[in-house]
C-alpha cells in the first residue's frame, strides 16, 4: 500500500510540474498577469495555505477569489495531512475542514439513513437498521458488506482493528448492560457469522461512548467512571481475556462528565473530558502499561480532534494550530476549537470566545476521517467480507 501511495504522489508531482512548465514565462504571451495562471495550478497552491495566507490569496484578485482547493486534497499537500469532520444527514454528507473553515458537500445514496459507528484509515463502519453493517470508503465509493447480526444492533461501541481490505481485519462490538457484565461480539475477515461472549467482572464497569483504542496488542475501553477495561488480543490469547483496571481517572471523583473521548499517544492514552455543569474541558494522560494517570496542561506542538466516531492526535502543521482541541461544534458558520492556552472555546472565524459551550451547535452523526487519499485501482465497487 505504501508503494502505491508513493507512486500516486510521484504521478501527482509530475503532473503539477507539467502544468507549471506549461506556464513558463518564456512561453507566455507578453504582459500576461498572474491571474492568468490555470485554475488547476492555483487550486493546488491553495491546498497548501491556511489562515492569513489563504485570505491574502483570495484577496489578491477577483479571479483568485473564486478558486477552491481540490477535494479530496492532492497527495503531499498540507490539507492531505489533516482530518475532515464528516457529518451525515440522510444521504447528504458534509466534509468540514476546520483549519480552513470550509465545507464540502456530497450526496452518497449508499449511506442513506445509515449511522456512522466508527472511522479509521479513511474507512467508515456503518450500521443500517437493526442488523445490517458495512464498511464504506467515501472517497472511492467502495463498499464491503458484513454478515448480518443475528440480534438487534445494541452495541454501545464498535471498532475495527486494521484496514477492511486486509486479511486480518477484525470487528469488535462491545456493550455493558449491567455494571457486572460486559458482552463482546466479534467477526474476523472471511467469517460468515458473528460470535458472542458474555464476561463478568468483580469491578463495576459501564463502557462510555469514547471509541476504543488498540495499543500494543490490547484494546483499551474507557468506562463512564473513568476506569479502563482491557481486552488482551496479543500472543493469540484471544478475546476472552478481559480485565478492568481499578484505578480510574485522577479527577473522576471530583466532576461529573458529560462527554469523554480517548485517543492513543506515544506512551499511553489521552482522555479529553467535558464536565456536565460548566462544560469545562479536562485532559488527562494514562501511561501504559503502568496505568499511571497525569493531568495534562499542554499538548505542546500537538492538536487533538475529538468525536465519538473517531478521535485523532496530530502534529500541528503550523504554529498557530498547536495546543488546541477541535470539537464537532459550530458557532454559526464557523467551527470551534478549545484552547488549552486560554482555557476557552474560540470560533475559527470571527471573535467568538467563551468558557462554556452552551451556545454552540453540536454535530451528533459525525466522525473525524483521515487518510483520504486511498488507491482504489485494485478494488471493485462492492466487495464481500
Amino acid at each position: 500500500m505504501d508503494d502505491k501511495k508513493g507512486c500516486s504522489a510521484q504521478r501527482e508531482t509530475e503532473r503539477v510540474f507539467s502544468l507549471i512548465s506549461s506556464q513558463d514565462p518564456e512561453n507566455m504571451e507578453p504582459n500576461r498577469s498572474w491571474s492568468d495562471l490555470q485554475p488547476e495550478i492555483l487550486s493546488l497552491i491553495l491546498s497548501n495555505l491556511f489562515f492569513r495566507d489563504s485570505s491574502n490569496f483570495n484577496a489578491s484578485c477577483r479571479s483568485w477569489k473564486s478558486i477552491c482547493p481540490p477535494f479530496p486534497p492532492p497527495t503531499g499537500s498540507l490539507l492531505s495531512k489533516l482530518p475532515y469532520l464528516m457529518t451525515l444527514n440522510g444521504s447528504n454528507c458534509k466534509f468540514f475542514q476546520p483549519l480552513r473553515n470550509e465545507m464540502y458537500q456530497k450526496e452518497i445514496s449508499e449511506l442513506k439513513n445509515a449511522r456512522i459507528r466508527f472511522s479509521k484509515y479513511g474507512w467508515l463502519l456503518m450500521s443500517h437498521g437493526e442488523s445490517s453493517m458495512f464498511f464504506f470508503h467515501p472517497f472511492t465509493m467502495v463498499k464491503i458488506e458484513l454478515p448480518d447480526l443475528p440480534t438487534r444492533n445494541w452495541f454501545k461501541n464498535i471498532c475495527f482493528l486494521s484496514r477492511p481490505t486486509s486479511s486480518d481485519c477484525t470487528v469488535i462490538g462491545i456493550s455493558s448492560h449491567t455494571p457486572e457484565h460486559i458482552e463482546f461480539c466479534i467477526i474476523k475477515c472471511g467469517e460468515d457469522k458473528w460470535t458472542y461472549q458474555d464476561m463478568g467482572t468483580s469491578i463495576h464497569f459501564i463502557i462510555s461512548a469514547a471509541s476504543p483504542e488498540l495499543y500494543n496488542g490490547k484494546l483499551y475501553c474507557l468506562g463512564e467512571a473513568g476506569n479502563l477495561g482491557v481486552l488482551d488480543l496479543s500472543n493469540n490469547i484471544g478475546w476472552t481475556s478481559w480485565e478492568v483496571c481499578s484505578k480510574p481517572l485522577s479527577r473522576s471523583s471530583c466532576y461529573k462528565f458529560r462527554q469523554s473521548f480517548m485517543v492513543k499517544c506515544d506512551d499511553g492514552m489521552l482522555v479529553v473530558s467535558v464536565t456536565h455543569e460548566d462544560r469545562r474541558v479536562l485532559v488527562e494522560k494514562c501511561y501504559l502499561p503502568e496505568m499511571f494517570w497525569e493531568d495534562v496542561e499542554s499538548l505542546g506542538d500537538k492538536m487533538v480532534f475529538v468525536s465519538h466516531g473517531a478521535s485523532l492526535l496530530g502534529d500541528a502543521v503550523e504554529k498557530g494550530m498547536a495546543n488546541k482541541i477541535y470539537f464537532p461544534k459550530f458557532h454559526g458558520e464557523s467551527g470551534v476549537f478549545y484552547s488549552l492556552d486560554t482555557e476557552m472555546y474560540h470560533s475559527i472565524l470571527g471573535n467568538y470566545s467563551c468558557r462554556t459551550s452552551f451556545n454552540l451547535a453540536e454535530q451528533l452523526s459525525c466522525t473525524w476521517i483521515n487518510d483520504v487519499k486511498y488507491s482504489s485501482n485494485s478494488l471493485s465497487t462492492v466487495q464481500k467480507w
